[in-house]
């Protein structure tokens, strides 16, 4: 049976339970987020906004139909959205928001000229011949008007819909960006100035700072949102009841104009002059003004001289583009005191007994219109502006920061390494939320240092758990390469350098750690004179069968393997280079007690599985592996002195270099280490150390440079091969080539010398001892005082140069 690790899915510690209702749920909340649904109703909302006031400012009443469909749309996908939130969001049925919305969608009806007509909000404009109707439907239209401008307001509210979808969008794109830069790192071009030290280097690269909206910060700023709408419509609201328009329509020129034409026709003392002369004036007196007339009749234009005068724009104008005057004259009245001829008393039409006089408002309307337009502007900016500038110095002080802390934690939960990329926030004035912040990235940064890359999931899972602590986890079988690395002769240089030897194991632990840091790699133990790396493969990469592995990507772990022996090839060579270390050649102490002191380091290599967890109690734990191959890396590093060279490689280990690699490689011995009868095979790569040229010290030349822009480049270069890695480009025989240090550790490296000590060597595998001594021996001509030739020579000396009666290709390690 295979069994496939699986890597961890992301921790969020602060994210809250929401049982979806059904897979329908999802559908119906991708359609309410889709781009395009927000994009119609956003673009909706804007007409809803301002259409009517264009369709009175720009448009005729045959017009008024297209605008009808419009605003049905408008309520149709108003409504759609609003059962979408209903299904979708928690917490929106019959909230604030959830009342607002609905009425600002019923008063979308008021725009919509057919539903007004159907219910007497508004007459059928200048098709209305119905003489007695037209004051009535005069004043409705007003009523119908005033109230649907007021009503419209409501419709303001969803510019704040507008605005937190266009916030949501750009959260999203955030997120998203952010995720791409973590699973691909994007790398630029080296920097100039660092080249000369032999390494690539790129300009440090920001990291979003963007983060996603925390509970709180979403409460408070809907609790800040309703307050400013409360108080921006209450305003819109009752300001307007405090004017004397609101509650009595004054008398308009056309009611007094009919007023007193009806007055002097039913005057004993007008004559029939009179009341003519006076229908006509009226009409020309309102004719040519900006509010002419367009509609005057009577009772009587049924006779010649009253006929009624209808101007050419009448059947265009809307109910509500009309000033409507009308005053009843009285028939009994008329026929006792009139002297209007008895043709005109005749002809009078008793089922409309109104002189109606109409004005065209057209010019007033359009006016207002165009305020109303400038005036939604004004209560949008203010109503933006005013939810914006409340919730700032709460965002700023406050919401940010936390959200910004809840970010951090998150990411140190599910990665720990992490924080060590993070900054501090430099500001000699931060206040409390700021150190707080500080104090987070400083705490995660001890906690990476302290568990290392062996303790993520010690974090991981604690911190995302609601109850105490509980580090005693079960141990997770993994797949790794485990570099044993011990510095030479540190009983001696611990007794000379006494307080001292902090720095001088510190200076070493820097660049060990750092050059495994950026070839994939991590630090998991410091034992004083001795460090263990370790390189972990990823999950997906391979599984088990029962105990055997299977690598479901051999080029990745061909990779990892060459990263793993580059590391210990730059760091064999920056201990040779670096002025620091260099520095310790020169002290007088450390030479008084060793001639020709050189720190030396022996370094161990290995590949197998092992069990990652915390090793400890309650009282301490180190987050760690164990396993047997642990061990072997141990003996190998241990094993380097036998064979007088800095670092030996197994076999499980070496098959995985990838081709070009293993040429440098050479076979030295196949051996039973103490404590295991299974042989392996033992490999080393030949690495000249002597009188390498001194790096430039950083701190020295580049010392515009600060400590976190050193830091941040240090970051960039393991970007750089990480990426290479993900995107399969990395290649070992390119790097050798490019890389200053490769290529200065690998000069007079001798292809001669490899093929003479290869079949010297085969020969002693296959116990033709005497060929095996000779080409030997020929191999030391070519490298004198070689360890590895010298040790296999020393061991066929204890024969005699003999094979062993029992020889079968492998001897004992006698050595730990």
């Amino acid at each position: 049976m295979t069994d496939q690790p699986q890597a961890p899915a992301d921790v969020d510690i602060f994210q809250q339970t929401i049982e979806k209702n059904s897979h329908r749920a999802s559908i119906f909340e991708i359609v309410l987020e889709s781009t395009v649904f927000q994009v119609i109703i956003n673009i909706l909302t804007l007409y809803a906004l301002f259409g009517d006031d264009i369709r009175v400012a720009a448009f005729r009443l045959s017009a008024d139909i297209v605008f009808d469909a419009l605003n049905i749309t408008c309520l149709i996908m108003f409504s759609t959205e609003i059962i979408l939130s209903v299904i979708v969001k928690e917490g929106y049925f019959l909230s604030f928001f959830f009342w607002l919305d609905t009425i600002s969608t019923i008063s979308l009806l008021l725009d919509i000229s057919l539903f007004n007509q159907a219910v007497g909000l508004s007459g059928a404009g200048g098709q209305a011949k119905n003489t007695a109707g037209l004051a009535r439907a005069g004043r409705a239209s007003r009523v119908g008007t005033k109230a649907g401008r007021v009503v419209r307001l409501v419709r303001l509210i969803r510019l704040v819909k507008v605005y937190k979808s266009a916030n949501k969008d750009d959260e999203d794109k955030v997120s998203k960006l952010i995720a791409q830069r973590r699973q691909k790192r994007k790398v630029t071009a080296v920097e100039p100035q660092l080249q000369d030290r032999g390494e690539q280097n790129i300009p440090a690269q920001s990291e979003e700072g963007e983060t996603k909206e925390s509970k709180v910060s979403k409460m408070l700023s809907d609790s800040t949102t309703k307050k400013v709408i409360i108080v921006v419509l209450a305003l819109l609201f009752l300001i307007p009841l405090f004017s004397v328009d609101y509650f009595v329509s004054p008398p308009t020129s056309m009611l007094m104009q009919a007023q007193q034409f009806v007055k002097l026709a039913e005057s004993e003392s007008s004559t029939y002059d009179d009341v003519k002369n006076a229908y006509n004036q009226i009409i020309i007196d309102h004719s040519g003004i900006d509010n002419y007339i367009v509609l005057f009749t009577s009772p009587l234009y049924n006779y010649k001289d009253f006929p009624i005068y209808e101007h050419e724009d009448y059947p265009n104008l809307r109910t509500d583009e009309q000033d409507v005057g009308a005053y009843t004259l009285d028939y009994e009245t008329l026929i006792k005191t009139t002297n209007l001829p008895n043709d005109a008393i005749v002809n009078f039409d008793k089922e409309n007994p109104d002189v109606v006089g109409i004005l065209s408002t057209r010019q007033a309307a359009m006016m207002t219109s165009i305020l109303s337009i400038i005036r939604t502007i004004f209560v949008s900016i203010v109503l933006t502006f005013g939810a914006m500038m409340f919730s700032k110095d709460s965002n700023d002080l406050a919401l940010r920061p936390l959200e910004r802390m809840i970010d951090k934690i998150n990411k140190i939960a599910n990665d720990p390494q992490i924080v060590t990329e993070m900054a501090v926030i430099q500001n000699e004035n931060s206040n409390e939320t700021v150190k707080i912040e500080n104090t987070i990235v400083k705490i995660g940064t001890l906690l990476a240092l302290g568990f290392g890359d062996a303790g993520t999931e010690i974090i991981r899972i604690n911190m995302k758990k609601q109850g105490d602590v509980d580090p005693m986890l079960p141990g997770i079988k993994k797949v790794a390469i485990y570099g044993f690395c011990d510095i030479r002769n540190f009983t001696d240089a611990t007794e000379v350098l006494q307080e001292d030897v902090m720095v001088f194991v510190n200076n070493i632990g820097d660049i060990v750690h750092t050059m495994v840091d950026r070839y994939m790699g991590a630090a998991n133990k410091n034992i004083g004179d001795a460090f263990l790396l370790v390189w972990k493969t990823r999950p997906e990469t391979y599984s088990f069968e029962e105990d055997n592995v299977i690598w479901h990507d051999k080029q990745y772990i061909s990779t990892l393997s060459d990263c793993a022996l580059i590391s210990f090839m730059k760091i064999q060579c920056k201990i040779n280079r670096e002025p620091k270390i260099l520095a310790y050649r020169q002290d007088k102490r450390l030479q008084a007690r060793m001639d020709n002191y050189k720190v030396k380091i022996g370094f161990g290599l290995h590949m197998g599985w092992g069990i990652e967890g915390a090793i400890g109690s309650n009282y301490k734990i180190d987050a760690s592996y164990l396993s047997p191959n642990v061990n072997m890396a141990s003996r190998l590093e241990a094993a380097t002195k036998q064979y007088g060279v800095p670092i030996l490689i197994s076999e499980q280990l070496y098959e995985h270099f990838s081709p070009e690699f293993q040429e440098y490689i050479r076979h030295i011995d196949r051996v039973c280490v103490k404590g295991s009868n299974i042989p392996v095979s033992l490999y080393t790569i030949d690495m000249n150390v002597d009188n390498l040229p001194q790096s430039n010290d950083p701190l020295v030349k580049y010392k515009e440079f600060t400590k976190e822009e050193l830091k941040m480049i240090l970051r960039q270069k393991k970007l750089e091969i990480k990426e290479q890695i993900e995107n399969g480009e990395f290649k070992a025989a390119d790097h050798l080539q490019e890389n200053k240090d490769l290529r200065l550790i690998l000069t007079g490296f001798k292809k001669d010398f490899m093929e003479v000590f290869r079949k010297a060597f085969q020969a002693y595998l296959d116990g033709d001892w005497k060929t095996a001594r000779a080409m030997f021996q020929e191999a030391l001509k070519l490298k004198p005082n070689d360890g590895p030739t010298e040790a296999v020579l020393h061991s066929m000396e204890e024969t005699n140069y003999q094979k062993p009666s029992d020889w079968k290709g492998y001897r004992e390690l006698t050595e730990k």
